[in-house]
């Protein structure tokens, strides 16, 4: 599957956010953390590449990533009044020849790698993928199993892909995908250090969001972000 590239404001850098009209998050904090921060290694595009099964008997869920994915992608390019940031998605498929997918990702130096929802972690990911952060999705099912959309999102989805047939895995994919924008927001970087210190730190706050648009904002107001997204709260 070819390389999509979107033009999304990631707010890489100042949070410059007077103005913004999404809804005020329903927790506030006033005294926020100390944001953990990584020496800065990106180059001012939050490239991020997906391991999702295209082929194969879980092809249907893997389908439903890429479709949750890109959805999220549009979600944050609609939030935004004038892009200027890009981000990258780079879709290859887990159930191929892994080693030649890890070795094209890790060659185009993607800067986060999320991982299918419906199957374990290979033991040797994480040495696979260059400097890359590497984000198993099954981390964002409760009780680790995928989470079936619910019909309002389905409907969103089939925006993304109408050809759907399964909506597995697609949640999660979707969370993914915003809580590694709010990463490099948080930190200001896109490096792969960076976006694993950001990534606790998107989930731990006392602001809960439910959006990229909350979330912004709350950044925006100097507030600590729990974001609970479709997949609802992590623990």
């Amino acid at each position: 599957m070819p390389r999509r590239t979107l033009t999304v404001v990631v707010l890489l850098g100042a949070l410059a956010l007077t103005g913004c009209t999404s809804t005020t998050p329903a927790v506030t904090s006033t005294t926020p953390a100390a944001v953990v921060t990584a020496a800065p290694s990106g180059d001012g595009t939050l490239s991020i590449g997906t391991l999702f099964p295209t082929t194969g008997d879980n092809a249907a869920s893997g389908a439903a990533q890429v479709a949750g994915t890109e959805l999220a992608l549009r979600d944050i390019l609609a939030e935004q009044a004038t892009p200027t940031q890009p981000i990258q998605l780079v879709h290859r498929n887990s159930a191929g020849d892994l080693a030649a997918a890890y070795a094209d990702l890790a060659a185009r130096g993607v800067d986060l790698v999320l991982w299918d929802a419906t199957t374990a972690l290979p033991a040797d990911a994480h040495s696979s993928v260059g400097s890359a952060a590497l984000v198993s999705l099954g981390d964002f099912a409760n009780g680790g199993t995928p989470l079936a959309a619910d019909e309002a999102f389905t409907v969103r989805l089939k925006t993304a892909d109408p050809g759907l047939n399964a909506t597995s895995g697609s949640a999660e994919a979707y969370d993914g995908l915003i809580t590694a924008a709010l990463a490099a927001v948080i930190t200001g970087d896109d490096g792969g250090a960076s976006l694993d210190a950001g990534w606790p730190q998107v989930i731990s706050g006392m602001a809960v969001c439910l959006s990229w648009g909350e979330c912004v904002y709350a950044l925006g107001q100097e507030q600590t972000i729990d974001y609970q997204g479709v997949t609802g709260r992590r623990s």
